[in-house]
């Protein structure tokens, strides 16, 4: 099932809230363990909010009250309900390593310690796993409430599926916080860097989201030079690499 519909009563009003997904992401290569390197899900993630009132009928998306509106990512096993956003970093498991050399008659043997640090557990996923509301026109020149997740990057090759949450920002009135709807992704494939086949082509919906100011690298083809959108100040020449792209 790809979506999810709750209901939620908003200034005395009963809406019910439908997350869909807008754009699946296809495929990625691998960040790995380092700080630096990002390789970013391509395409990017795009989630879409419509809301209904208690009669049914969609509102209009400019008439929605959105500044509470977030959205959240997680990574999931691509068949079964297994939470892979955490994974163990594979540089901190218990090894046997040589402590010291001795050179005396009693200690003629290297002698070795094994390491009795706890492995370290980090992020699989990696990047801003929370958007907020933007209400953007798609590539249909649709009107739509959209949350983008243009940097996520997974560290370890595999299969995957993204679960995106939306809820509603706690407010005074309201002091309680729910999961309001729920979407998955398609399976999508994380690569090695020997086996990574290159980026995809950019979408219509991307590039519609860059001509509205959306920071997203925008490619002419999927082995060839990247070009900036009008909001990027920054040409992206690696195919494969990092696309220097953020949400202003």
């Amino acid at each position: 099932m790809d979506s999810a519909v709750a209901c939620s009563r908003t200034e005395g009003r009963l809406q019910k809230y439908e997350l869909e997904m807008a754009q699946h992401p296809i495929r990625a290569r691998m960040c790995g363990f380092g700080e630096k390197d990002r390789r970013p899900l391509d395409p990017p993630p795009v989630v879409r909010l419509r809301v209904r009132d208690d009669r049914g009928e969609f509102i209009h998306s400019e008439d929605v009250e959105m500044w509470r509106f977030v959205v959240s990512a997680t990574l999931w096993a691509p068949h079964s309900d297994n939470d892979r956003s955490i994974v163990i970093n594979p540089n901190t498991l218990p090894s046997s390593v040589p402590m010291y050399q001795s050179t005396t008659s009693s200690s003629a043997a290297a002698a070795s310690v094994m390491s009795l640090s706890e492995p370290v557990k980090v992020r699989n996923l990696v990047g801003t796993t929370v958007s907020n509301a933007y209400l953007l026109k798609d590539h249909n020149d649709q009107l739509n409430i959209f949350f983008i997740f243009h940097d996520l990057s997974v560290r370890t090759e595999g299969q995957f599926r993204l679960k995106f949450q939306f809820t509603i920002i706690p407010s005074e009135e309201d002091p309680r916080a729910f999961v309001e709807s729920v979407a998955w992704s398609s399976v999508f494939e994380v690569y090695s860097a020997k086996t990574f086949p290159g980026m995809t082509d950019s979408t219509e919906l991307s590039k519609a989201f860059a001509t509205q100011g959306i920071k997203i690298t925008i490619r002419k083809n999927s082995r060839g030079r990247a070009y900036p959108s009008r909001a990027d100040g920054d040409d992206d020449d690696d195919d494969d690499g990092p696309p220097s792209a953020a949400i202003r």
